[in-house]
């Protein structure tokens, strides 16, 4: 997805959530099975040739922009259609003992806030 993120270090771990939360809504609306994701989405022919067999099947000229524009639709149908049913933000929320109960093997504790979990929706 464009570079290296520490998984241990809280710098870029946001964007690095977003960018993949939207690859793969977009990517899984396609049909085509969501474990290609990760193959293509390193390297920037495999998105683009992606974007290249959805023109092909349905005759249409998508640029990578449109395929990306498409994952955030649907994060946000989902999110509205999350909202409908009575879903908040609160609901985005890990469990309270992950910000202070130490995860093996690194001994890593949550420590994003509330507003930087609701950043990751900020498309």
């Amino acid at each position: 997805m464009g570079g290296y993120v520490d998984p241990l270090k809280k710098e870029g771990q946001v964007e690095l959530s977003r960018n993949l939360q939207i690859a793969t809504a977009a990517v899984d609306s396609t049909g085509m099975c969501l474990f290609i994701a990760f193959a293509i989405l390193d390297i920037p022919e495999g998105f683009n040739a992606l974007v290249d067999m959805i023109n092909a099947r349905y005759g249409l000229s998508l640029t990578a922009d449109d395929v990306t524009a498409l994952g955030k639709s649907i994060l946000k149908a989902e999110r509205a259609f999350n909202a409908a049913a009575g879903f908040t933000n609160a609901h985005d929320r890990l469990p309270e003992f992950f910000e202070y109960e130490p995860c093996p093997p690194h001994n890593a504790v949550w420590d994003f806030t509330p507003e930087e979990i609701d950043e990751v929706f900020n498309f």
